[in-house]
């Protein structure tokens, strides 16, 4: 049973799907009471996951392998690296939070409630993936199903115009990423034939052991990139995230903005990073310097900005900047980080959006409106300002454990992935920190003094049900800062195994730059004994004695 545990996690929450299917329109609290017990029981599922994970045994663990399409080496594929443990909790985390905030339950119900649990089904089955095409696959659904969840069931000031708006933007924006996945998919199966004959497989760990020449890299780093940005989404590609979170249904903008964000996150480090190990190594710096430019412009829409879903959205780009830049720098220490920052991303998030929702369902389109905010409703307001410390890290919370996980790290091991990582790390930070400063600020102005007149006709206090999913979500993100080794001692085994890998690759990469086709690694021969070193010297941060003045052209491999 434990082997099958994984395709349980992916299947779970799509047997619930069907049983809310079959609810009525008409029973919107029943669609909505079966879909939280199925996001729960998948919960337990992957708490699970993770606490049987044994960082002594094997790299992947739980692996259920069938067969799919054999002639074509396609096999559905499933396996817990422990590196993805912290993400994994994530989406097991955000989803029955996200089903519980927003409007009441209303008739129409039960589509709203099904996607939500095919999307989680199909981000799970992209973490768990050990097949590129069934990573594939369940991407492409992932993304046709935020589409159709955002265009068919919003619920925002604007109205159907606004939200039919604000789908077909987002539309356009991610499925040329979309497209870009399956490119390298077909990329891969291409490479693979050819270094090895003929034989087709998108197993990736197979596809792992492929150097492939240096033009190929290039254009397969590029697709993915076109994927990730598109799902973060990075700036200046983030204009359909204001518009969905102005218009769009509660539930899926927690969940696009709490797990949605990080998967895009999780495409660079499982395909972009070790599958194209020179190209990433050569682009490290620009991405982190997208990344913190982004953070930049971010943190100072944050202090101009007042109407609260599009500073809601500012704040999710903001607080995704570090993590991109941990993401590349190929530190162990902020690869550890990364994972307790995602998860205080996701439940800060979460917490926030059920506040901004909560304003946009009373009409509320200018925080410079609440003046007396915490006079007429405390509990939203409070839980706003402790949602953004989460996220800006205040100490004991999961977010500072993750912050100072990933400048350390970034500052310590982050050469040479980065050429310049105390700017990015430290910039990144600071923007972050200025950010949400600029975000608690305008809640302080909001909050305080007499309510102006006819603000308490006007504005709710936020109901019991998203004040206890809001207290919840802050007592997790308390815990894991309080007490983070039990998560991290599981991953960082698994974050220094994916290091090394990437370290390795990379080198044989640079060896084999001169070769003009792909190659089995295995058939490069003996080289890459100092793979650290060997990449320092050919970036020019010495290392290897002698070879440090040699230049790096000089270097071939034996045929």
């Amino acid at each position: 049973m434990s082997v099958e545990l994984s395709t349980l996690a992916v299947l779970l929450p799509l047997a619930a799907a069907l049983a809310v299917g079959a609810v009525p329109r008409s029973e919107p609290v029943l669609a909505r009471a079966l879909g939280l017990v199925g996001a729960l029981a998948e919960l337990g599922v992957i708490v699970a996951l993770v606490l049987g994970f044994d960082p002594a045994g094997a790299g992947v663990q739980y692996a259920s392998v069938h067969p799919w399409l054999p002639a074509y080496g396609v096999a559905w594929s499933l396996g817990v690296d422990g590196s993805e443990l912290p993400l994994l909790l994530l989406l097991a985390l955000v989803f029955p939070l996200a089903l519980l905030i927003g409007r009441q339950p209303q008739p129409g119900e039960p589509p709203l409630v099904v996607g939500m649990l095919g999307l989680q089904a199909a981000w799970v089955a992209v973490v768990l993936a050990r097949d590129l095409v069934t990573l594939a696959a369940a991407w492409e659904l992932a993304t046709f199903a935020v589409v159709i969840l955002l265009g068919a069931h919003g619920d925002g000031k604007m109205g159907v115009p606004g939200r039919t708006a604000a789908a077909r933007r987002y539309a356009a924006h991610v499925l040329p990423g979309a497209a870009a996945l399956v490119a390298v998919v077909v990329l891969f199966g291409v490479s693979h034939a050819h270094a090895t004959g003929g034989a087709w497989t998108w197993s990736l760990d197979e596809i792992a052991a492929l150097t492939l020449p240096p033009a190929s890299q290039y254009l397969g780093f590029a697709l993915v990139l076109v994927a990730v940005a598109t799902a973060l989404p990075l700036v200046p590609l983030h204009a359909p995230l204001p518009a969905i979170c102005v218009s769009g249904p509660t539930p899926v903008v927690a969940a696009v903005l709490g797990a949605g964000m990080p998967m895009g996150l999780f495409l660079l480090t499982r395909v972009g990073l070790p599958m194209f190990p020179l190209a990433a190594g050569e682009w490290a710096d620009p991405i982190a310097a997208v990344a913190v430019v982004g953070a930049i412009y971010a943190a100072l829409v944050c202090w101009a900005e007042r109407e609260p879903g599009r500073l809601l959205a500012h704040v999710a780009i903001l607080h995704l900047s570090l993590a991109i830049v941990a993401a590349v720098s190929g530190s162990v220490a902020a690869r550890g980080g990364l994972g307790l920052y995602l998860l205080a991303h996701g439940l800060g998030l979460t917490v926030l959006t059920a506040v901004c929702h909560s304003l946009r369902r009373d009409g509320v389109g200018n925080l410079g409106e609440l003046a007396g905010w915490a006079a007429v409703a405390p509990r939203g307001l409070t839980l706003a300002m402790l949602a953004s410390l989460v996220l800006v890290g205040a100490p004991g919370s999961a977010g500072f454990i993750g912050e100072l996980g990933i400048v350390v790290g970034v500052l310590e091991q982050g050469e040479p992935a980065l050429l310049r990582p105390a700017t990015w790390s430290l910039l990144a930070a600071a923007a972050v920190g200025l950010g949400v400063l600029g975000l608690l600020r305008s809640l302080w102005r909001a909050g305080r003094g007499s309510p102006r007149p006819g603000l308490v006709d006007r504005l709710t206090e936020l109901d019991l049900r998203e004040s206890i999913v809001g207290g919840v979500a802050l007592v997790l993100a308390l815990i894991m800062g309080v007490a983070p080794n039990w998560l991290l001692a599981r991953a960082a085994p698994a974050q220094q195994r994916a290091v090394e890998e990437l370290e390795r690759a990379r080198c044989l990469a640079i060896e084999a730059r001169n070769q003009g086709r792909p190659r089995l690694r295995d058939d490069l021969g003996a080289v890459c004994l100092d793979p650290a070193a060997r990449v320092r010297q050919f970036y020019g941060l010495g290392g290897l004695g002698g070879l440090e003045h040699e230049p790096a052209g000089d270097l071939e491999v034996e045929p």
